[in-house]
């Protein structure tokens, strides 16, 4: 900067990249988790109010424990299958069923709770089936409709292990679809395909509960 530029107060533009750079700088900060000062204020503005009601007195934290907890692949990275050698066979086929997870509700946080089952075609890679338990469960702690998890498992198995053919289903009971009345005993079914081929049922099967 000039004498004459710091005497008026003017400072030399910045460059394109210069100025990108300051806006990084100065940009949102990465999310660390819930702010339990701000679930306070809001339990407040509902009327839980802990200085009332000692019951509400710890609803805050517990809430914010919580959520950290159903909301903490939003702030990790995406779970990883690390591949195994397999020599697969046409007609052959690998399914683990009865995965059970909870997720949540994009639009009001409440949770779906159901199965997912993975059934794919080997060509030449297959993964830990604990590992594909894991990796479920691990997808539904980022808040999404099941349509989009769903869609998200296939992707997933698609990328790691590039199978002939892939089928995902999940089945969950919805709260907030309950709580709001619209559906007591419904539940919302959903796949998702990739490749074609997949062979009759009747392959490999493992249950969701048991590890690798």
């Amino acid at each position: 900067m000039s004498p004459r530029s710091r005497a008026n107060g003017h400072a030399k533009p910045r460059g394109k990249k210069e100025g990108a750079r300051a806006k990084a700088a100065h940009g949102p900060k990465p999310h660390t988790g819930p702010d339990v000062a701000a679930l306070e204020r809001f339990l407040l503005s509902i009327g839980v109010d802990g200085d009332r009601d000692p019951e509400y007195s710890v609803t805050a934290a517990l809430l914010a424990e919580l959520l950290a907890e159903r909301t903490s692949g939003l702030r990790e990275g995406p779970p990883v299958l690390r591949p195994l050698p397999f020599v697969g066979r046409p007609g052959e086929s690998v399914t683990i069923e009865g995965i059970s997870f909870y997720g949540l509700c994009p639009h009001h946080l409440v949770p779906y709770i159901g199965e997912a089952s993975v059934r794919f075609a080997p060509l030449d890679r297959i993964c830990g089936a604990g590992a594909l338990v894991r990796a479920v469960r691990e997808l539904a702690t980022v808040p999404r409709l099941q349509e989009h998890l769903t869609q998200e498992i296939a992707d997933l198995v698609e990328r790691a292990l590039a199978p002939r053919a892939i089928e995902i289903r999940v089945h969950a009971r919805h709260l907030c679809m309950e709580l709001k009345g619209a559906g007591a005993n419904a539940r919302l079914s959903t796949e998702a395909k990739r490749g074609e081929g997949l062979p009759a049922a009747g392959g490999t099967r493992r249950s969701g509960s048991r590890r690798r």
